[in-house]
């Protein structure tokens, strides 16, 4: 028995995961071993094996919080090893610790983006240019413009990641952005989201124009209709900017009904078309004539109006700092969870859009929520059960695979309470009781770009995203949850009910 053991235990092997895991728990203090070991000349005998063990180091480097900005001048010194890998691993862990602009750090990063052999290192190079801490030098926004033209279109997909960070943006910067439109047929979408980022005024007639393209969409033409819905989708992004275009949208409804229920793209257009319509209405101040008072709830109004999601740090992480903050507004009845859910889905369907518009399931599943809250009765919950009952793919993108699963629990809290089951959750305990906390975490995750393990590669996104720290990441969902739900519980009027009458009056349904 002693040999059968010990052979079992020569032959366990430990997992990266828990190596990773470790480091995390020591911290800062893991540094100074992993930095001494970036600056050993050699580490194995061979090539492979030198790079290997490099990679593991970087990859323990990101593993450590807080950012260990201490490492920026050893892995700006990788990039000189010969190794491609190790080259295009260091880019990506200075994305992640977003070094200042220095003179050192500028040089290196620009002859990488100058690389003429491999696209990889030259986009990932424009993603650590985008991601200094600091203000854009002028030669970097001179490499950004000049790389709109590269043969590759995520290098393309970098640089305008790079100019999106120009604010204010020059002239230059938007004639250039405007020109790209109409040149680069592979990343229009995503000049058309920059452009909408720097100035709204520029980037309203071209989205004007592209979603115009959906009136008179042939058939088959699924490229016409991604890009005519995404124009809605960044439409509806610009708020009160994007009233200009209400005539737009009363043409995208009657095409689509006029193409009728059978049509393929009939039902997105509608439900996008509503999307840009509830945008313009709660960006502004909702007439009080237009508004509904209601009992409220006092106690949760009291609770609401109180301090949100504290601080992240060591001791008290994302997970625990949003439990906690649920698990202070005390019990809620089922149509409060709902609307605080509605809050959350809302977000997370935003981060779906941005992915692929022309798959309307999370616009569909918050509408079915918003129908349930206005009549609760057993259609609607079937309804929005039936939408929200799938599984997300591993195969996604992390954003879309936690979006999903925010709309899923979202779908789940019209349930009756023994039939909330859930089967895979971000936090502890898992029970359907913390449901809700469940979904806001899965809408943090969905806006925390990478903070979930998929199979998707990395270079399949054709939009970009924007970057946030967890606390601000927290602070948006608690703003988004007490946008929606507090005037209802102060028993001021109904941002679900008011704000639905008022988009379908807006449309002229």
């Amino acid at each position: 028995m002693g040999g059968g053991a010990g052979g079992a235990g020569r032959g366990r092997r430990s997992h990266p995961y828990d190596a990773h895991e470790a480091l995390r728990a020591i911290g800062l203090g893991a540094v100074p071993a992993l930095l001494e070991a970036l600056a050993t000349p050699r580490l194995a005998e061979t090539e492979t094996a030198d790079a290997n063990i490099r990679l593991n180091v970087l990859e323990a480097l990101m593993a450590v919080g807080p950012l260990p900005r201490c490492a920026v001048p050893a892995v700006l010194g990788l990039l000189s090893r010969r190794s491609a890998r190790v080259q295009r691993q260091a880019l990506r862990a200075l994305v992640f610790l977003r070094p200042r602009p220095t003179r050192l750090a500028v040089r290196l990063l620009l002859e990488a983006c100058r690389d003429k052999t491999q696209w990889q290192l030259r986009a990932t190079a424009l993603d650590a240019l985008a991601a200094l801490d600091g203000p854009v030098p002028d030669d970097v926004l001179k490499e950004a413009l000049g790389r709109l033209s590269d043969e590759s279109p995520y290098v393309r997909r970098s640089a305008l990641r790079l100019l999106g960070r120009c604010t204010p943006p020059s002239e230059e910067v938007l004639r250039a952005l405007e020109e790209q439109v109409v040149l680069d047929d592979e990343s229009r979408v995503v000049v058309l989201q920059v452009l909408s980022w720097l100035s709204p005024s520029r980037a309203l007639p071209l989205l004007d124009k592209t979603a115009g393209g959906l009136v008179g969409l042939l058939p088959n033409d699924r490229e016409g209709a991604r890009l005519g819905l995404y124009a809605l989708h960044l439409l509806a992004g610009m708020g009160e900017g994007a009233r200009p275009a209400v005539g737009l949208l009363r043409r995208v409804l009657t095409h689509a009904a006029k193409r009728g229920h059978g049509d393929p793209f009939s039902w997105s257009m509608r439900i996008h078309a509503g999307t840009v319509a509830d945008s313009i209405i709660r960006s502004g101040p909702l007439p009080v004539e237009a508004r509904t008072p209601g009992p409220g709830s006092p106690r949760l109004a009291r609770a609401l109006a109180g301090p949100g999601p504290g601080p992240v740090d060591a001791e008290h992480p994302d997970s625990a700092r949003l439990q906690d903050w649920v698990d202070s507004l005390g019990p809620l009845s089922q149509e409060a969870e709902v609307r605080l859910c509605v809050a959350v889905a809302r977000v997370a369907a935003r981060v779906w859009d941005r992915h692929g518009p022309e798959n309307d399931g999370a616009q569909s599943a918050l509408l079915a929520l918003e129908e349930w809250v206005l009549a609760p009765d057993e259609a609607h919950q079937r309804k929005a059960m039936e939408i929200g009952l799938f599984v997300p793919s591993q195969l996604l993108a992390s954003e879309l695979f936690n979006a999903a699963w925010c709309l899923h629990y979202a779908t789940l809290m019209v349930a009756d309470a023994d039939r909330r089951g859930v089967g895979f959750t971000g936090l502890t305990p898992r029970d359907p009781e913390h449901l809700l906390a469940t979904c806001a975490w899965a809408a943090y995750r969905a806006l925390s770009s990478g903070t979930c393990m998929t199979l998707d590669e990395g270079w399949r996104s054709s939009t970009l995203t924007r970057t946030r720290t967890p606390d601000e990441t927290l602070a948006l969902l608690h703003r988004a949850m007490v946008d929606e739900v507090l005037p209802w519980a102060r028993g001021e009027w109904d941002p679900i009910r008011d704000v639905l009458r008022e988009r379908r009056g807006l449309l002229g349904e």
